[in-house]
């Protein structure tokens, strides 16, 4: 009983989790934005703690289902992932490619309904959830900037629209005008401020 309890809670944390933190511009979301745009490091420390969580739920799962060959596909996934490099990759490319992550979502939740490749599916999702909150490129080459990096301090709800900003992603009418430079967009918000 205490294992499926288990694996029902590692099946909710990444619904949990997307749901509440997301686009929040909170204070404090804004270090994790800065570490995850700035360190090389902080990206990597977050890479090792999506692969406890992952390897953690694979020994539950272990643990509960002796003799599920399944769990073969997903280990391999997740050994795939001791590479920083790779998994830096991965992440960045699915960050980049809404149609690949859309895909990939889609074929976790057919897998998941398949037989003995339940922990495939959580693996995807997992990756899936940390590549929601990964940088982009073009955040942390903002993060070389200091006028941006004060704009970001003073406003961290610019840091948070800009982290998890994909241009191509929105609706005709939604999309800006292109311009990709955050400056742009703290200057936008300047005369909003002063109209209130």
């Amino acid at each position: 009983m205490l294992l499926n309890i288990l694996l029902l809670i590692f099946c909710a944390i990444p619904f949990g989790v997307s749901m509440s933190l997301y686009k929040n511009n909170k204070r404090f979301m804004t270090p994790f934005y800065m570490a995850m745009a700035r360190s090389g490091n902080a990206r990597k420390l977050y890479v090792q703690v999506w692969l406890i969580c992952l390897l953690l739920f694979h020994y539950v799962y272990a643990c509960g289902h002796m003799g599920e060959f399944g769990i073969l596909l997903s280990t391999g996934v997740c050994v795939a992932m001791f590479s920083f490099r790779r998994t830096d990759n991965w992440l960045r490319r699915l960050l980049d490619r809404p149609r690949a992550f859309v895909t990939l979502a889609s074929g976790a939740l057919v897998i998941g309904f398949v037989p003995h490749l339940y922990t495939l599916a959580i693996t995807i999702a997992y990756l899936l959830l940390a590549a929601l909150f990964y940088p982009s490129v073009r955040v942390m080459s903002e993060c070389k900037d200091t006028g941006t990096l004060s704009g970001w301090a003073k406003h961290p709800g610019i840091l948070s629209e800009s982290y998890h900003d994909n241009h191509h992603a929105n609706l005709p009418h939604e999309a800006d005008s292109g311009n990709t430079d955050i400056s742009a967009q703290y200057e936008s918000l300047k005369p909003n401020e002063n109209e209130k």
